[in-house]
């Protein structure tokens, strides 16, 4: 297998605009590995489908904590990091019984009319300004809020607990040094007690919500969850329940109003929403890709991937792969395959939380529409400039404009 020196990963211009290089290793390099390290990049929808499909072989067991310093303040101070979510089966399923009723599209039908009333309130604050930076003031306070609310953690806490979402994000943005790295364990530990506190007061005033739920759920009908267990399990739905969605309805926005025509279809034919959400995760996937670490020798391409090896499945390369999706850089709301993305994974790993992200950007999508007119990118202050990282995508900011209005 040949590495090719000019690309790297870590490159923040390559992280701006992934998607020519995703081409270059999908045609060229199937299966890249970064240099210098045992992590090796897959970029065919195929192949990573056949991670996806084997979670007996390509298991969970890659953390973001680097150095043994910063592990050893979660031992001491806290919990271990890892998430219980991100286990492998067949305790996997176990865990993921108690939480995905809750947020799959069932259980976040009870959170409709919240999510509506939120998305009214949020636009009542800047309807008569005719213009908006969307993303801090409509989709981060969005997702935020309904997951603190679904939690049962105190909203009032919004700013502390975003600062703890900003530090437990940080590592995914690449190597961060030893300093950096115990600090943002101190901010995990911080958060993990303040977790733990709440499951505590559930214990003894249960409430409508999934600390309560987990407080006094039971591990496969045979016995309690543990504290290390629950704050885990919170830590990881509280990060995935808000960091994403608030990507995904910012891209979205971006994408309805610089696509010819697409703003007037799909504002005059409400039907379009849901393929046009799908269609944004295909094409603008919030996680980019994630890890998983071989238990036995594997081949692709004529390459030997070595046991006990990193796989880093990349799911938005896979998502604009031609042998899967027809002219895959185009927004075509016919597709006929369009769930098959693989924004949120698929198969058992699939995120907890695709469900409720796919109720608020639907919900929220036509609230924007209801509300605001003449839609349009403000051209003067946008440069669609992304988030580094070589997780998660993100645009730093949008800012629209529309026609002032009155609250409602």
């Amino acid at each position: 297998m040949t590495t090719p020196n000019h690309i790297d990963l870590f490159d923040t211009e390559t992280q701006e605009d992934w998607f020519p290089t995703y081409r270059e290793l999908r045609d060229e390099f199937p299966v890249y590995q970064i240099p210098g390290s045992k992590i090796f990049v897959l970029t065919r929808y195929e192949d990573v489908m056949q991670v996806l499909r084997h979670p007996d072989r390509f298991i969970n067991g890659y953390g973001t904590t680097r150095h043994k310093s910063s592990h050893e303040i979660y031992v001491k101070k806290g919990f271990e990091k890892r998430s219980v979510l991100g286990t492998n089966p067949p305790v996997h399923k176990l865990y993921r019984d108690m939480v995905d009723p809750h947020f799959n599209l069932q259980g976040s039908a009870k959170w409709s009319e919240k999510i509506s009333d939120l998305s009214h309130s949020l636009i009542d604050s800047f309807c008569a300004d005719g213009e908006v930076e969307f993303l801090s003031s409509f989709a981060l306070p969005l997702p935020v809020t309904m997951i603190t609310t679904i939690l049962g953690l105190p909203v009032e806490d919004l700013e502390q607990l975003k600062k703890w979402s900003e530090a437990w994000v940080l590592p995914f943005s690449g190597p961060l040094s030893e300093e950096k790295e115990n600090w943002v364990a101190e901010q995990g530990v911080e958060f993990q007690n303040y977790i733990l506190n709440h499951v505590h007061g559930r214990r003894e005033n249960p409430k409508d919500d999934v600390i309560s739920h987990l407080a006094y759920g039971t591990f496969g009908d045979e016995r309690p969850l543990t504290d290390s267990e629950i704050v885990r399990i919170i830590d990881h739905l509280y990060i995935g329940g808000n960091e994403t969605t608030t990507f995904a309805l910012t891209s979205g926005l971006w994408i309805l109003l610089r696509e010819d025509g697409l703003y007037q279809r799909v504002l005059n034919n409400r039907e379009l929403v849901e393929p046009f959400i799908e269609e944004v995760l295909r094409l603008e996937s919030p996680t980019q890709g994630l890890y998983r670490t071989t238990t036995q020798d594997e081949e692709f391409h004529g390459v030997t991937i070595p046991k006990d090896s990193t796989i880093h499945i990349r799911y938005a390369a896979a998502n604009r792969d031609e042998r899967m999706f027809e002219n895959p850089d185009e927004v075509n709301l016919e597709r006929h395959n369009l769930k098959r993305h693989m924004a949120f994974s698929l198969g058992e790993h699939h995120c907890p939380g695709s469900g409720l992200s796919r109720t608020e950007q639907r919900i929220a999508l036509n609230v924007v529409l209801d509300r605001l007119s003449d839609l349009s990118l403000d051209e003067d202050k946008n440069d669609y400039s992304h988030m580094p990282g070589l997780v998660l995508r993100s645009l730093n900011e949008l800012h629209l404009k529309f026609s002032p209005s009155e609250p409602s």
